[in-house]
Parts: C-alpha cells; sequence; structure tokens
C-alpha cells in the first residue's frame, strides 16, 4: 500500500478523472437550478437532466469499444478537451433558456460517458486487483469531497456573481486535469485490430457470468427508481425559504456524508460479502428518503442527507468493486463499460422521479423511491448462488 501511495501515475489518474468531474457536477447543479427556477417545476428539472441519459449510456459503450482499440491516454485526452469546449458554449449561449438547457444537455451526454471505462480499464490493468479495494476508496474519497465542497462552490459563486465565474472556475480545473495526462502510465493493454478480435462480446459477458448480469440489473434499477431525492431538492429548497444557499448546502452536506464514508471505508474496507454491505448501505439510504420525505425541520434534512451519504459511500466502492473483481483480460473493458452503463442510469430516474413527483407529490415519488429496490434483490439473490457469496 505504501508504494501505491507514492505512486504518482496513481495520483495524476484519480486527481485528473476527479477534477473532471467536478467541473461535470457543477454543470448539473447549475442545470438543475436554472431548470426549477425557469419553470418552478420538478418535472423540467428531471427533463433537463434526464435527456442526457441516452447518450451517455451509448458513449460509455463507445468508450469500451474505443479503448480496445486506441491508446487510452489519446482518449481520455480528447475527451476532456471535448468536454472544455462544452464548457464553453456556457459563455455563448443563452442559458436561462429552457430549450438551450435541453440541447445542451443532450450534447454533454454524447461525451460524460467515454472517460470512464477507458480509466478502469488502465488502473487495473497498472494496478492490478489485489489493491481495488483500497484504489476505490482513494478515487472515491476525492470524488466525493468534490460532492461535499463543489455544492458550496456553486452556491457562493451563484449567490455573489455571475455565472460566467462559475463557468471559468469549471474550465481551469478541466485545463488541470487534462495537464495531468502527461503523468499516466502507458497503455500497454493489447488492442483489437481489424482481422482479429480478442475480447469477449458484451452478450458472452451477460450470458455467462451471472455475477455480472445480476448486478447490471440491481444497479439499473436502483439507478432509474432509486435517486428522486436529487429532483426534490431544488423544492424543498424553496419550501425552508433557503434558495440557492440552501440548496447549495442540501448537495455539500450529502457530499459530506459521502466523503466521510468513503474515508471510513478506506480504513475498514468492504467486508467479506459486498452484496450484503450494497444491501445494508441501501436500506441507509432509502430510510432516508422517506425521512426527508415528511421532514419539516431544515436542519433535520441537513442531517438525513448526511446519512445517506454516508451510507452511499459504501453502495459505491461495494458495487465498483463487486465488477472489478469480475473482470479478466478478455472482458475488463466491457465489463467496466457495462458498470458504467448501469450507474448512468440515473439521469433517466432524475426523469423518471421528476415524471413521479409531478403526476403526485413529491413525498410519494420519494416513498415509491425508498421501496423500489427489494423486489429485484430478493429475486437475484434467490435466483444465483454466486451473487449470493460474493
Amino acid at each position: 500500500m505504501n508504494s501505491l501511495f507514492q505512486n504518482k501515475n496513481l495520483h495524476a489518474l484519480v486527481l485528473s478523472k476527479n477534477l473532471v468531474q467536478y467541473a461535470l457536477q457543477m454543470r448539473v447543479l447549475f442545470f438543475s437550478w436554472l431548470a426549477y427556477e425557469i419553470t418552478q417545476k420538478d418535472l423540467w428539472v428531471g427533463i433537463v437532466l434526464g435527456v442526457g441519459s441516452t447518450p451517455i449510456l451509448l458513449s460509455s459503450l463507445l468508450g469500451a469499444y474505443l479503448s480496445e482499440r486506441y491508446n487510452i491516454k489519446k482518449i481520455m485526452f480528447y475527451s476532456y478537451i471535448i468536454i472544455l469546449l462544452m464548457f464553453g458554449l456556457l459563455f455563448i449561449i443563452d442559458s436561462e433558456n429552457i430549450y438551450n438547457l435541453l440541447i445542451l444537455s443532450f450534447l454533454f451526454g454524447i461525451i460524460m460517458g467515454v472517460p470512464s471505462p477507458p480509466f478502469w480499464t488502465i488502473v487495473i490493468n497498472t494496478f492490478g486487483k489485489n489493491n481495488l479495494s483500497w484504489i476505490n476508496s482513494y478515487f472515491y474519497s476525492f470524488q466525493f469531497f468534490g460532492e461535499m465542497i463543489i455544492p458550496l462552490v456553486f452556491a457562493f459563486l451563484i449567490a455573489n456573481f455571475s455565472s460566467n465565474y462559475f463557468i471559468s472556475f469549471a474550465c481551469f480545473i478541466i485545463i488541470i486535469a487534462i495537464f495531468l495526462i502527461n503523468y499516466f502510465p502507458e497503455d500497454k493493454q493489447l488492442k483489437n485490430q481489424k482481422d482479429k478480435t480478442i475480447y469477449d462480446s458484451f452478450s458472452k459477458i451477460l450470458k455467462q457470468n451471472p455475477v455480472i448480469f445480476w448486478m447490471s440489473i440491481i444497479v439499473s434499477i436502483q439507478s432509474i427508481f432509486g435517486v428522486t431525492i436529487f429532483i426534490v431538492l431544488p423544492q424543498y429548497a424553496n419550501n425552508f425559504g433557503v434558495g440557492s444557499t440552501g440548496f447549495g448546502i442540501f448537495f455539500a452536506a450529502n457530499g459530506a456524508g459521502i466523503f466521510l464514508g468513503t474515508i471510513f471505508s478506506f480504513y475498514t474496507g468492504v467486508f467479506r460479502s459486498k452484496i450484503l454491505v450494497l444491501i445494508l448501505s441501501t436500506i441507509g439510504w432509502d430510510i432516508g428518503q422517506i425521512i426527508f420525505a415528511f421532514s419539516e425541520n431544515y436542519y433535520l434534512s441537513i442531517v438525513v442527507l448526511f446519512l445517506m451519504g454516508f451510507s452511499g459511500a459504501y453502495w459505491v466502492v461495494a458495487a465498483n468493486l463487486i465488477f472489478q473483481n469480475e473482470t479478466t483480460d478478455k472482458d475488463r473493458n466491457k465489463i467496466m463499460a457495462l458498470f458504467q452503463f448501469v450507474s448512468q442510469l440515473f439521469f433517466i430516474g432524475w426523469l423518471v422521479g421528476g415524471v413521479i413527483s409531478d403526476i403526485t407529490n413529491s413525498q410519494v415519488a420519494l416513498v415509491i423511491s425508498g421501496l423500489s429496490s427489494y423486489p429485484i434483490f430478493i429475486i437475484a439473490i434467490i435466483s444465483s448462488k454466486k451473487l449470493r457469496i460474493v
């Protein structure tokens, strides 16, 4: 572990990927707040954020395809450059037009999914599986530090300055991420050629690996039906009369819980039964959603979001680790693309949550979200012995 901690390649990979993730998180906050301010409807928050779901899903598969054929460092370089240019569009486009937000969300979705499969492929290829639990916790501690801090940065910049300051900050950290690619390890993976394919297909992986099959379904259901909380936060901030600052604090509290949970997972590790960790962390998250739904106290809501984040940290680390441990040299790119694919379905989840909240109300939507995971958990655990022992 000490040698890993001193490895500049690992630090460059983790910091670069997370800096881009910070910028993309700011984009989500900006778009969700604007969508609610313009329309005053949860449905439009879900539509604006959810409209990017389809291209993200396809681009994650594209990331796997490209990384089996081309140099991973170049893939990530060009992906980050395109994301930087996308942020540049925010300087010249009227972002207070709801239809412009829809178009921009779609365009962001086209590129956002590409870097993740190559990233995890080069991490596993370079550092192996033995230290993955530690590497996951290390990576997600950076990511969730951003989940805690970035909402506060967003709230400060939006409340005190123009949106151009926020966009400039996002561009600045992406430029740093691009520079750090110079310190990435070399991509030594064998590549597919025109006359030779050396990697397994998606269909073969799903047919022959029951753990990946059932985990793909579980994470898909949770991503679609379990994230309604993020759609209704602007409404609850409005109801409590705390405005954009309170909205940012809501996200920051959740991010702080995730960050602290990741730090704990760094020291505790993910216990032997990873599926049990996944189930327990899901229960913690869902109880929090239901309490938040009926909370009439702003400070109680902040505490609940913090505790939900703590549970969510263990869920992310455990879910990623289950997928990673199932990889081999012949399917690594595609299995990590599958994880990216199913975990990114939360964009559709935002749309689904917005529709349910609009048809019923935010409380009913959160209760439905909190109860949605358990039928598929029961079916999967009964059906797959291998899943029960991961």
